[in-house]
């Protein structure tokens, strides 16, 4: 009991960041600490340890207030409708807690034609809609909703949860309106006035940022983006007749979360804060302040490739959808087309993060954290910048036609994309450790048309990606290169040196190329040029030669494997980046390339794909 006592009353000694700065600085062998520091898309320097001192200066409120969150699934486009009801129907009765769908007009490609009363019954038919929650994105407009729905004679007095519009979101993804802002805005306010009579506890107004999101688009992008669409239909609806507190109240926001933990993390807790002060400012009571959060996993972040490997993708971000507070989360199945056993294995994420992980139990958990608190506050900081420069160039609707936020997402974008290429940003299954012996399935283009020249309101589209993109199309092309010619587009490995001194770089090589759906021939371990010749000539090696060894084992047997590969059937390269003096030498001699860490990865592999003829093969 007495040594029970004495270790409760140990602990560590203090230690101050000048301390900890030192020691750091020794294991660097003398470089600054800053070294440790690294950059975020948000422009965001993101330091090696954070202390109470980082956060003395916040004064955050608390708008999180509670654990617990709705089980939101989003419907996607099927045969019929009727099959949507049985679908619906099944998996109410395996957790899920809100009916969650795109509808008519939105042009989302996965939206369901929902036109009249006869669609809505045949979807509901049977479930007991006043029970659940509704989760409705109808677009541009809810007015083809709401009008089916009065059709349907459906009793609507306890309906909950939000069937809304974002007129300026749709712009955003589809580059154009059908009809002037300011109408989508008198319908708004029509509807926002029938839900007050029949349906008190919808929301009818739903800012989503996925287009944003899935366009490339940072944090604070995101978040100065959202408040500047809530803040432009807060004015809207107060110019026609709403008070401040009645039109705050009517929004809802979806947030996409993508892979950085902390950063997706604190742009939830971010979000709060930024509408609590928008709201505030318009002179909002503290009920308006606050936030109807949605949250959904990243299409963004999502490959064809290695499909199971997005089920741990979309756990860790509802995850972070949790840990943020968000009043609901989507989880979307690993992969496209998704049947029963993808819904059910996202529904369950949901309960093993609720029922076993305790996370709907805890408010806010990340309150508190020093990197939290202080990564929230320079979200918010920043966010507030950018949306001040949205406000002096009129609003978000200007920023849309001028393209300044397409550009400002683009640049944003390409620092992605160039990560991916040469795989700084590692994407598990896709850039990192593909598995060549994976079925693959056919790619679903996520590109939007650019639409009618001849409508009221036109804007360049924000196109949505999927990181893994690029390197899935050199998969494809792989792939139908060996449907083509009955074998794999391969590479072979020369091997120098003892297995222990080459296996780093064969193991390098052999992941670089498989990346790009090229099938790596393996030799034995050489250790002299006579080898090298012998085993290519029994194996009738030609096309792509990538040679691997130790620096030290370069330097002995190089020079000699160079000279006996090099033929005009075949092409050299190295893995490794020798100097610049040697990089010459080694190219007069016949040299191609060189792969190594600081690689564009992609890059490379395209020009082998275009010399090894794999580009013909595209669909």
């Amino acid at each position: 009991m007495s040594r029970l006592k004495e270790m409760k009353n140990n602990s560590f000694p203090k230690v101050t960041m000048e301390e900890w700065t030192s020691q750091a600085e020794k294991a660097l062998k003398g470089k600054p600490a800053s070294k440790l520091n690294s950059n975020t898309y948000e422009g965001i320097i993101r330091n090696p340890v954070y202390i109470e001192d980082d956060i003395k200066e916040i004064q955050s409120k608390k708008y999180i207030e509670q654990a617990e969150w709705l089980v939101s699934q989003q419907l996607y486009a099927s045969p019929s409708l009727q099959e949507l009801n049985a679908q619906l129907k099944q998996e109410m009765g395996t957790g899920l807690q809100s009916i969650h769908f795109t509808t008519y007009p939105s042009m989302d490609h996965n939206a369901l034609s929902i036109k009249d009363y006869s669609d809505l019954q045949a979807l509901f038919s049977g479930i007991p809609v006043n029970k659940v929650h509704l989760h409705i994105h109808a677009g541009t407009s809810t007015t083809t909703f709401i009008n089916a729905l009065i059709d349907s004679g459906m009793e609507t007095k306890n309906l909950q949860g939000i069937i809304g519009a974002d007129p300026i979101g749709e712009l955003a993804a589809t580059g154009m309106l059908n009809q002037p802002l300011e109408e989508y805005y008198g319908e708004m306010k029509s509807n926002i006035e029938w839900k007050e009579n029949n349906a008190p506890s919808l929301k009818t107004v739903w800012v989503q940022s996925n287009a944003y999101h899935n366009g490339g688009a940072n944090a604070v992008q995101e978040l100065a983006i959202a408040m500047a669409t809530a803040v432009e239909y807060v004015q809207a609806l107060v110019d026609r007749g709403l008070t401040v507190n009645e039109a705050s109240q009517e929004i809802a926001f979806t947030f996409p979360i993508g892979s950085d933990f902390f950063m997706e993390l604190s742009k939830l807790r971010a979000a709060r804060i930024l509408w609590a002060n928008i709201v505030e400012a318009f002179g909002g009571d503290e009920k308006a302040q606050k936030m109807i959060l949605h949250a959904t996993t990243s299409m963004f972040t999502k490959s064809n490739l290695d499909p199971y490997v997005n089920m741990l993708r979309t756990t860790t971000e509802a995850f972070t959808a949790a840990i943020g507070g968000a009043y609901s989360i989507n989880v979307d199945s690993y992969q496209q087309g998704a049947d029963a056993f993808s819904r059910r294995i996202a529904r369950n994420t949901h309960y093993i993060l609720k029922e076993e992980s305790f996370l709907s139990k805890v408010v806010d958990p990340a309150a508190g954290s020093y990197y939290v608190e202080n990564l929230t506050n320079q979200l918010a900081d920043e966010a507030w910048k950018l949306f001040q420069e949205l406000d002096k160039l009129g609003g978000i609707v200007e920023a849309l036609r001028t393209g300044y936020l397409q550009d400002g997402i683009a640049e944003v974008k390409e620092k992605r994309i160039k990560d991916v290429q040469s795989r700084k940003k590692v994407l598990v299954g896709t850039n990192m450790y593909a598995n060549l012996q994976e079925e693959l399935k056919c790619q679903i283009s996520n590109k939007r048309n650019e639409g009618n020249e001849h409508v009221p309101v036109k804007v360049q589209v924000i196109q949505p990606l999927r990181l893994s993109e690029a390197f899935e199309s050199l998969r494809y092309q792989g792939k139908l290169y060996q449907e083509k010619q009955g074998t794999a587009p391969t590479i072979t490995l020369i091997n120098l040196g003892p297995l222990a001194t080459h296996k780093p770089r064969t193991d390098f090589a052999s992941g670089f190329f498989q990346v790009g759906g090229l099938q790596p021939v393996v030799s034995p371990s050489f250790e002299d040029a006579k080898g090298i010749v012998e085993w290519m000539s029994d194996q009738n090696i030609t096309g792509y030669v990538c040679i691997c060894g130790s620096d030290d084992t370069y330097e002995e047997l190089l020079n000699a494997a160079v000279m006996a590969i090099n033929s005009p059937n075949r092409k050299v390269l190295i893995a490794g980046l020798p100097g610049d003096e040697r990089q010459k030498e080694l190219q007069e001699m016949g040299v191609s390339d060189f792969i190594h860490l600081r690689s564009n990865c992609y890059e490379q592999l395209v020009t082998i794909h275009q010399e090894m003829g794999l580009t013909d093969n595209e669909a």
